[in-house]
């Protein structure tokens, strides 16, 4: 395969105008498919600011969905970090076929890009501008190369100045979707979705994708995969990939189908099972080497894959009783400081099992409901 320039990104990004990018803020972690917006069509800005001003102004969530949301998140955390070891640099590993990666902007700021691995990120760059940018394929660490200057690895510091391989886009600056948005601080409310190929992320108002479905099971987040318009024209053979479970294989596909319609503009595409549906005969391994794509059949290269093991070894560590953790708190406090820390504990979920049992189930909880829980938390500290 041919070599890559370790400065290019693995497509051409397609053309946007900042400018007209709507005010965002800050979000969680971004997940990889949502349904949210998948048959959308493109909005002014203007129209998509006042839509989301007037949701901020009535979104009230009640604490069910708080809580459902605060698991989920922290699902979607050990789903990332759980198979990743923070007290190693993953460079003595090569190019893995997936591991978390982040981007330092405070020892690499733009124009420059270079990736660290989640290790790094704890022991190397403590304080600095970290950006999560999920999960990439093939890539190396590139902490305290040549691109950190004279700032060293403090984990592994036997490195080649480069790493080849590695491919870069604009998520190493911090930015993401056609509209060059600055993630998280500069989105709050809608999600982004990664592209299979290129591993950018999109907002769908932005993106809007035509959906393949796998028989009558509707399109979610755990069976589809998202394939951004840039990819779709780089591999146009994706757009004969049909609905239901039939596998796309190249050698029963025409010349005239692997064309795309020439003054059309090809829409992404949502597709259900989309890995399921490529055919890995000889003929078709080929054409995936060709179009530099073979990772596709790969499935350690799967997300599927990397959450699966994740999962699994999540399951497979015993969860620490209430005596494990007390033993930590004395090792790392001292007997006295774990104790008051404790009881600090425990009085606040009584407070919180009484502010629960006053709140009727469904309610929403108000600002004054808040502040009565806050102050009911200071009043013993008072008394002290």
């Amino acid at each position: 395969m041919e070599k890559k320039d370790d400065e290019n990104s693995p497509i051409d990004a397609p053309n946007h105008d900042s400018k007209n990018a709507p005010s965002l803020g800050s979000k969680a972690t971004p997940e990889r498919v949502s349904q949210v917006g998948l048959d959308d069509a493109p909005k002014a800005a203007s129209e998509i600011s006042e839509e989301k001003s007037a949701e901020a102004e009535e979104e009230v969530v009640t604490i069910e969905e708080y809580f459902e949301d605060m698991h989920q998140m922290e699902e979607a955390a050990e789903m990332l970090f759980a198979t990743q070891d923070p007290s190693v640099c993953t460079y003595p590993e090569g190019y893995k076929p997936r591991q978390t990666v982040f981007s330092c902007l405070t020892c690499t700021p733009a124009p420059q890009m270079a990736g660290i691995c989640y290790g790094c990120s704890l022991n190397c760059h403590v304080d600095h501008e970290i950006v999560e940018l999920y999960t990439k394929r093939k890539f190396k660490c590139d902490c305290g190369n040549s691109k950190f200057g004279e700032k060293k690895c403090s984990l592994y510091d036997e490195k080649d100045s480069v790493n080849e391989y590695n491919l870069y886009n604009h998520n190493y600056h911090g930015k993401f979707c056609t509209c060059e948005v600055y993630y998280p601080e500069d989105d709050q409310v809608r999600e982004l979705v990664q592209c299979e190929v290129c591993e950018d992320w999109f907002h769908h108002e932005h993106m809007p994708s035509k959906s393949i479905g796998y028989e009558d099971e509707g399109i979610t987040s755990e069976t589809a995969s998202f394939i951004c318009t840039p990819c779709v024209k780089k591999l146009p053979f994706l757009t004969q990939i049909q609905q239901g479970k039939d596998v796309l294989c190249h050698s029963k596909l025409t010349p005239e189908q692997l064309k795309l319609d020439e003054g059309v503009e090809p829409s992404a595409l949502m597709i259900s099972h989309f890995r399921q549906k490529l055919c890995k005969c000889a003929d078709c391994a080929r054409v995936y080497d060709m179009a530099d794509c073979e990772y596709l059949l790969d499935t350690e290269d799967d997300m599927a894959t990397f959450e699966k093991e994740s999962k699994e070894k999540v399951a497979a560590v015993p969860k620490p009783t209430e005596a494990d953790e007390m033993r930590e708190l004395v090792q790392e406090l001292g007997m006295e400081g774990a104790q008051h820390f404790y009881a600090g504990v425990n009085n606040f979920k009584r407070k919180f099992a009484e502010f629960m049992g006053s709140v009727e189930e469904g309610k929403t909880i108000s600002v004054e409901d808040v502040k009565r829980f806050s102050e009911s938390l200071k009043r013993p500290r008072m008394e002290d």
